[in-house]
């Protein structure tokens, strides 16, 4: 079974694009060599959440449920 892959979308933020750009491909990459390595899970739900406390911390947050 071919693993599932995640991507990341967003529109704005107030950070230089191109760093912001680089959390998200971090992120993406992470979740998806995560996902490669448990190829036996059910995923259940997916969350996202994030928030900015100064131009210099940005916090992105996936939650996957799974069994």
């Amino acid at each position: 079974m071919k693993p599932i892959q995640v991507k990341i979308f967003y529109d704005g933020g107030h950070i230089p694009s191109e760093r912001f750009e680089s959390i998200i491909t971090n992120l993406s990459n992470k979740v998806n060599d995560w996902m490669q390595n448990h190829p036996d899970i059910e995923i259940q739900q997916i969350l996202q959440s994030e928030s900015q406390g100064s131009e210099n911390a940005w916090n992105l947050t996936l939650s996957i449920f799974y069994r």
